[in-house]
């Protein structure tokens, strides 16, 4: 029965080597546990999104009483257990098959949702006290913060597809914007291209962001797809080893550093000090940095796959 399960948390898992310690310590076997008991219940990944929604809110409204320290702690706690519902919500749609685009976009609205209600409740009493010049850089933040998640989660799909080979479907495809646009025209509801409107924006974000160009990728795509299964494994093999390093750097910049610096700074009382360092300077930095060297491993691994 363990081995059973053990299983069947792997498989709930995008990879091993796409998870941060702390997921695979905390995030993943919590959302694991909820992910089994929703199955039961017949919920779905979406009510597991909006349940996390919820509790970020619940977050939300407990940062705002900055000077309980009671507040405090029941604020960090909901902001962590809404990140477990979110790594569940995912986790259920693997385990039972309901993996689907608009789930996907809908897990990303979900999140942007909760960072933005806990930005703006964190941000409250600075923005009395330091007036309108704080508004605009905690709108500032506010974007900053999408992009550097953007561009995590960039890197981390690229690694699914090309170095883990999850080719059979488009679900870990990063699509360019011309991708985007298509997908707002072919919508069949108003659902679905607002949302597909929106997923638009994370995707100019990450474009803005990376150095590889669609050209590149595509090149890539077209070259993993036509392969034969001994040269794909090579192929991702070649790209594990040109990408598995520059990881752990990127996820400098990802969700879990962002939710350990907020409750950091929270309790210390200095949100202030965490928008003003990290969201507008130092995360923005790593990125600079870390896309240059990003940018000369890609070349090398281009040159060594033959990439024309």
């Amino acid at each position: 029965m363990f081995i059973t399960l053990f299983n069947e948390f792997r498989s709930s898992i995008k990879s091993p080597d796409t998870e941060e310690k702390l997921d695979l310590i905390l995030y993943r076997p919590c959302g694991f546990i909820i992910a089994k008991i929703a199955w039961v219940f017949k919920m779905t990944p979406t009510m597991l999104s909006l349940i996390g929604l919820a509790f970020g809110f619940l977050s939300a409204l407990y940062f705002l009483d900055l000077k309980n320290q009671s507040s405090i702690i029941l604020g960090s706690f909901f902001l962590v257990f809404s990140g477990i519902l979110d790594s569940s919500d995912g986790q259920l749609a693997r385990l039972s098959n309901q993996s689907t685009k608009l789930g996907l976009i809908l897990d990303g609205i979900c999140d942007s949702l909760v960072t933005i209600a806990v930005y703006v409740a964190c941000a409250w009493p600075y923005l009395r006290e330091y007036g309108p010049w704080f508004t605009v850089a905690v709108l500032a933040g506010l974007h900053l913060h999408s992009c550097q998640c953007a561009i995590l989660d960039f890197y981390h799909r690229e690694y699914l597809y090309f170095g883990y080979g999850k080719t059979e479907n488009e679900t870990y495809w990063n699509p360019s914007i011309a991708d985007g646009l298509k997908l707002i025209e072919e919508s069949f509801s108003f659902k679905e291209k607002i949302m597909n409107k929106l997923r638009l924006t994370w995707i100019k974000k990450q474009q803005w962001l990376t150095s590889r160009t669609d050209e590149e990728r595509m090149k890539m795509k077209e070259k993993i797809l036509s392969l034969s299964a001994h040269d794909k494994e090579n192929f991702m093999i070649e790209y594990r080893k040109h990408n598995l390093w520059l990881l752990p750097y990127w996820r400098l910049v990802g969700v879990n550093a962002h939710t350990a610096l907020i409750i950091y700074f929270m309790f210390q009382r200095r949100f202030d000090v965490y928008l003003l360092a990290f969201d507008l300077v130092i995360f923005n930095l790593i990125i600079f940095i870390v896309g240059a060297v990003q940018r000369k491993s890609d070349l090398r691994f281009f040159k060594k796959v033959k990439l024309g």
